[in-house]
């Protein structure tokens, strides 16, 4: 009896019932994987799937069309600062300049900064409104917070005092 059931476990071949080795029988015999069709769904199941399939989309496609970004967004805030200083389509090299170090201060990265502008050139040389980036510019990673120092060094510059006045005491009352 066990051995029956595993026969049955291990396919007719002796392997997984899943994968099976043949060989083609042409002149150049290759070995190939055979694997057993899929399942058939039953047409409920197939109906269920294929309405989960479709709102997931529609899902996706409302959210990427009302998408749209705070206005303290780094990001944001960058494009519009680009969009004003654009010429046109163009965006002068000191313009360029001022709003790469905007980012830098922002904490957006370099490429992600040239990144965005060039979205933003891009949409003003087909002539799109800002607000139809916003989908391609949320792919761009958010800004990192900068790293305020400040409560650091108030913090060091206080030890520092205390230290000073406990050697001066130390010296003075011995």
């Amino acid at each position: 009896l066990a051995s029956a059931a595993r026969a049955r476990m291990l396919g007719a071949r002796g392997g997984p019932p899943a994968i099976q080795f043949k060989m083609r029988t042409r002149a150049t015999s290759r070995l190939r994987i055979e694997r057993p069709p899929h399942p058939l769904r039953d047409a409920r199941s197939e109906k269920l799937f294929r309405q989960a399939v479709a709102h997931e989309m529609l899902l996706a496609r409302e959210s990427a069309r009302d998408r749209a970004f705070d206005p303290t967004d780094a990001r944001w805030r960058l494009a519009t600062e680009a969009q004003q200083a654009l010429q046109g389509a163009v965006l002068a090299y000191e313009d360029r300049k001022r709003l790469l170090s905007l980012a830098q201060r922002l904490g957006i990265r370099a490429f992600d900064a040239n990144l965005i502008l060039a979205v933003v050139q891009d949409r003003a040389r087909r002539g799109e409104p800002l607000d139809s980036a916003a989908p391609t510019l949320a792919i761009v990673p958010p800004a990192r917070p900068s790293r305020d120092w400040t409560p650091w060094w108030v913090a060091a510059l206080v030890a520092a005092m205390a230290f000073d006045a406990l050697l001066i005491a130390w010296l003075i009352f011995g």
